[in-house]
């Protein structure tokens, strides 16, 4: 898997005209024959979040040390769960391949290619998650993803960027951006519940004119990385331009009030989705080595099914002042927008 995660992490214009697809194909099946084969397989669970859950796999007689054909791959699959229509993972593919791909560019996404899993397995996945609730793991659809994760000689952070520039619906005189907004309402939910939530990093850091604001929101991001490597981070990013991609997608899907009057637009769509992905980055430790930066999680939205939550939420932060700061709570939130923080200078 690992060729077919270098070829899938160029850009389209670079793929080598004498590739060989049809052994890429072959591996493909060969693969999923595997995963289909629990006598030839070993699952581990990861993690799992509202949607999916995700599994590292190696060969039997090999280890996670040695994963066989499964190096640096994980296996991600859907969570079916009782009053939740997401988009299947067929629908998902097609959006990442003719959506995503074309729009942010195939070299700045984590590469996926989609298989099928069968009830046999379906079922030994399910029993290896650590979580409790409704949700199960059935046949059908699945995927299988470059692994991320951290590794021997690299320095990796995980974050999700957000909403790299405020909202169009945002209430006049703003003193946070829909984020840090957003993230107040919940640290106030928190609070309530007796839990703690830190301060969140404001995202519009990431993309400031100002290099210092930048290199500070940075700091914040990755707070036990050296100087040296928080350096080595905002020069990568300058270099992929990644994130001022993600702002420009955003801004142009979202650029008025899309949210109220048209949210099957394609566009809006496709921003929505590039507000909820991940940003994950492997810096080798050899400085001589380039730091690779990858968004995953690039999933469609289904609107007909978010449209009202999103719009409660919209309307939620705007009536009740957690934009302008003048929610009334007390003891108030704490927040660090940039917004509403002076400039270093």
């Amino acid at each position: 898997m690992e060729v077919i995660w270098r070829r899938r992490s160029r850009p389209v214009s670079l793929d080598d005209p004498h590739y060989d697809g049809d052994l890429e194909t072959k591996t493909l099946r060969e693969c999923e024959d595997l995963v289909n084969n629990p006598q030839s397989v070993n699952f581990e669970y990861v993690a799992e979040g509202r949607a999916n859950a995700v599994f590292s796999i190696w060969e039997s007689g090999g280890s996670e040390a040695t994963k066989g054909r499964f190096e640096g791959t994980l296996l991600r699959v859907p969570k079916a769960t009782p009053g939740v229509t997401p988009c299947d993972y067929k629908t998902l593919q097609d959006f990442h391949e003719n959506q995503v791909e074309e729009r942010v560019g195939r070299q700045y996404l984590v590469p996926q290619v989609l298989i099928q899993i069968s009830a046999k397995v379906a079922k030994i996945l399910h029993k290896k998650r650590n979580k409790v609730d409704e949700s199960e793991i059935r046949a059908g659809y699945a995927t299988l993803i470059q692994d991320m994760s951290a590794s021997p000689g690299y320095l990796v952070l995980e974050f999700k960027p957000k909403w790299l520039a405020q909202s169009p619906l945002a209430s006049s005189g703003a003193k946070r951006c829909r984020t840090c907004a957003r993230e107040a309402f919940r640290k106030w939910q928190k609070r309530a519940e007796g839990r703690f939530m830190p301060a969140p990093i404001c995202p519009l850091g990431l993309v400031h004119k100002n290099p210092e604001v930048v290199m500070d929101t940075i700091r914040r991001l990755a707070p036990k990385w050296t100087e040296r490597e928080h350096k080595r981070l905002s020069d990568a990013f300058d270099r992929s331009g990644i994130l001022k991609r993600l702002h420009e997608l955003q801004t142009k899907g979202d650029p008025d009030r899309a949210l109220l009057d048209d949210p099957s637009d394609s566009d809006f769509g496709l921003a929505m989705t590039l507000r909820d992905c991940s940003c994950y980055v492997r810096m080798p430790i050899d400085v001589n080595q380039e730091t690779e930066i990858k968004l995953a999680d690039v999933d469609k939205k289904n609107w007909q099914e978010k449209q009202t939550y999103w719009r409660e939420t919209h309307w939620n932060l705007v009536d009740n002042g957690w934009y302008t700061c003048e929610e009334q709570v007390n003891p108030p939130i704490v927040t660090e927008c940039v917004l509403s923080r002076p400039t270093p200078t």
